[in-house]
């Protein structure tokens, strides 16, 4: 923990020796100080935390489609046998390409504002969640699969009593993916063509040259981000401590 914190402090004196030495302009990268100074003054203004709002909000809409789209067609996909390497290279290949192109198509099918957002956020998050939730369901031992099912249970009750259980440690590691993925679709989404948002924040601060603020903006979200996949992290490293238990 100490490392760690050494760590950010010595990027920071880094980060400060830079733009005085080098950069000497707060247009393009302005030091820690200023960003201290005029960009947490900027980041305490009612719109600019109206729009931090805007945008945790369509990411956390963004993220629960994420997780039960994924997890669900992931659990599906990964008990169908054979059919799991055809369904592994489709979303593979789904993985690879570039979304934004298509961000149009999602304008067009659910309209200018949060619902586009949202849908291009989720679609972000979801193809590597389901990849991780299909690869781990499909190494569940099948003995204990065999067992439960010659005691009468269908397959929903094997997928939620057996498979999901013996998966979950590798599902949340597969939503750290999703959850960065669907914050960066949805400020993909905002810096295209929404009018509220930390996406159109970074926009007009670009557009004005405004360097401590944009600065402020960028380590907010980086902030914000961090904290979920710690949170995230930390939920793994406990839901895995029983494979480091077993003889």
């Amino acid at each position: 923990m100490r490392l760690r914190w050494l760590s950010i402090a010595l990027l920071a004196v880094a980060w400060e020796l830079v733009c005085r030495t080098v950069i000497r302009s707060d247009d393009y990268l302005a030091p820690p100080s200023r960003v201290l100074t005029t960009g947490l003054t900027y980041l305490a203004d009612r719109d600019t935390l109206a729009g931090l709002g805007v945008t945790t909000t369509r990411f956390l809409g963004a993220f629960a489609i994420t997780a039960l789209v994924g997890v669900t067609l992931g659990l599906a996909l990964g008990r169908t046998g054979r059919l799991v390497p055809a369904a592994r290279d489709i979303f593979t290949v789904f993985y690879t390409l570039p979304l934004v192109p298509f961000y149009p198509l999602f304008v067009l099918w659910f309209g200018l504002g949060f619902r586009s957002e949202v849908a291009f956020g989720a679609i972000h998050g979801a193809v590597p969640v389901v990849l991780g939730t299909m690869a781990a369901a499909s190494r569940v031992d099948e003995t204990l699969i065999t067992a439960t099912r010659a005691m009468g249970a269908g397959r929903t009750r094997v997928l939620t009593m057996v498979v999901l259980p013996a998966t979950v440690p590798d599902v949340v590691g597969a939503l750290r993916i999703g959850a960065a993925l669907s914050l960066l679709g949805v400020l993909l989404a905002e810096l295209m063509v929404s009018v509220d948002g930390v996406g159109h924040i970074i926009a007009a601060l670009i557009a004005n040259l405004r360097g401590p603020e944009l600065d402020a903006v960028i380590l907010a979200v980086c902030v914000g981000a961090a904290v979920v996949n710690a949170g995230l992290h930390r939920g793994e490293r406990r839901l895995s401590r029983w494979r480091e238990q077993r003889p």
